[in-house]
């Protein structure tokens, strides 16, 4: 498989020298020019959307960064736990600047190379809470249990022509064994709208992406494979555990998904999936959003209480932790299941090629202000909104109803500042639904 990394260079270079994207005229950002043909397969609907709360949240004082500072067994002591998982789920969302290429080989580099004071701030900026992140890599990179771990074959891409936002990492384990680790959706309009194609499609390419790096990292290193991710990182988990072939299965010893979202009922017949699903684990929040969308096919669930309202529970460091293991929760909150029953209702109204269309009208309107994240909108919000005005009010009544309520939805969640709240204001009132 030919890796999809830019050669020579780190992650902050793809995005340009200085952290964020390059501009170019007209709004659009350096992409890559690589096209594959994806086969699509109709999938369940439902948008898949990663909304995180703002930064301001407050963490679980009992949560996985409280485990990653009190908890010290090396792995050859205790094997490798749910908490582990969502512990390296987490460090996947780490940017890595040009300075760390070799994390991107084979060999990899020693997770201690990851605290470089020079570009923390950049390293942990587009994370969904920068804080409480540079504070777990500092903790892990300081824990006997962590600090040995070497982090290998570091690949990301965004590609906006492929509609696709990918990246992976695995992570060595001290004796012995791999941690295959996807990240979940970053706040750029392409990783928005692969997530949303979710609804519509299957396999995105970011999921044929995860397949193909984890049949690689399979062949590659030696010992069980464990394979996780949050958010959508656990769907590329399951999906590419389902999807390596029967004889890379029998290598996997665990597969986590950390409020990732499900998938449609096709997928889930199939005898991939059937070979691997007894060895797949979801953890999710009592009031989870994100992991009720579609379907999980029976597999096992912990739900786990966790502070913070409805979605905002989708920020792991809202999790409880004792000891060891999640703090498990009586079941799933009112919300949530009302939710759940809400998003069903609207997988049943409408055919897979219409879902389609609402994705794709959604994102031509944001795309029309020249954003290339959500949060450029809100930063340039006296140009923007005008434009995303017009835009709306050239659609025909369905369309318009559903754009308006899913940009007010995206303007609480796809933005980590503070102004989120204030965002989502300025469209009540700039875009009334009707």
């Amino acid at each position: 498989m030919a890796r999809t990394r830019p050669r020579g260079k780190g992650e902050r270079a793809a995005h340009g020298g200085s952290g964020r994207p390059v501009r170019k005229k007209g709004g659009r950002g350096a992409r890559e020019k690589r096209r594959e043909d994806s086969a699509r397969v109709p999938a369940a609907p439902v948008p898949v959307v990663d909304p995180m709360p703002e930064v301001s949240s407050p963490r679980q004082e009992s949560g996985f960064l409280s485990y990653v500072r009190s908890e010290f067994d090396t792995f050859e002591r205790r094997p490798l736990c749910a908490v582990d998982s969502l512990v390296l789920s987490w460090i996947a969302y780490t940017r890595l600047p040009d300075a760390l290429f070799a994390a991107c080989t084979p060999a990899g580099i020693g997770l201690r190379e990851l605290l470089r004071a020079e570009d923390m701030p950049w390293m942990v900026r587009r994370t969904w809470d920068p804080e409480s992140s540079r504070d777990l890599l500092f903790a892990v990179c300081a824990n006997p249990r962590f600090r040995d771990i070497r982090l290998a074959d570091f690949c990301f891409r965004t590609d906006p022509g492929r509609e696709e936002q990918f990246a992976a990492m695995t992570f060595l384990l001290p004796g012995g064994g791999v941690y295959v680790a996807f990240r979940g959706t970053d706040s750029t309009l392409v990783g928005w709208k692969e997530d949303f194609n979710m609804a519509a499609f299957c396999p995105v390419p970011s999921q044929t992406e995860a397949a193909r790096y984890l049949t690689e990292a399979i062949g590659r290193f030696e010992g069980p494979v464990y394979v996780g991710g949050h958010s959508k990182g656990g769907n590329l988990a399951i999906y590419a555990a389902a999807a390596c072939g029967e004889a890379l299965q029998t290598r996997i010893a665990r597969v986590f998904s950390h409020d990732g979202p499900g998938f449609n009922d096709e997928f889930l017949a199939t005898e991939g999936f059937a070979r691997i699903r007894g060895r797949v684990e979801k953890t999710v929040p009592k009031s989870t959003v994100i992991g009720v969308v579609m379907h999980d096919g029976d597999i096992r669930r912990t739900v786990v209480e966790s502070e913070g309202v409805s979605a905002a529970q989708h920020n792991p460091f809202l999790w409880a932790v004792d000891g060891c293991a999640f703090r498990e929760a009586d079941g799933l909150s009112v919300s949530s299941r009302s939710f759940d029953s809400l998003l069903d209702a609207w997988m049943e109204k409408y055919s897979y090629d219409e879902r389609g269309a609402f994705i794709d009208t959604l994102f031509g309107v944001v795309g029309a202000t020249g954003a290339e994240r959500f949060s450029d909108v809100r930063a340039d919000w006296r140009e923007s909104l005008p434009v995303l005005r017009e835009a709306v009010d050239a659609l025909e009544p369905e369309q318009r109803a559903f754009v308006v309520d899913a940009l007010k939805a995206l303007a609480r969640t796809a933005t980590v500042e503070k102004a989120a709240g204030a965002a989502s204001g300025v469209l009540d009132r700039l875009l009334p639904s009707g």
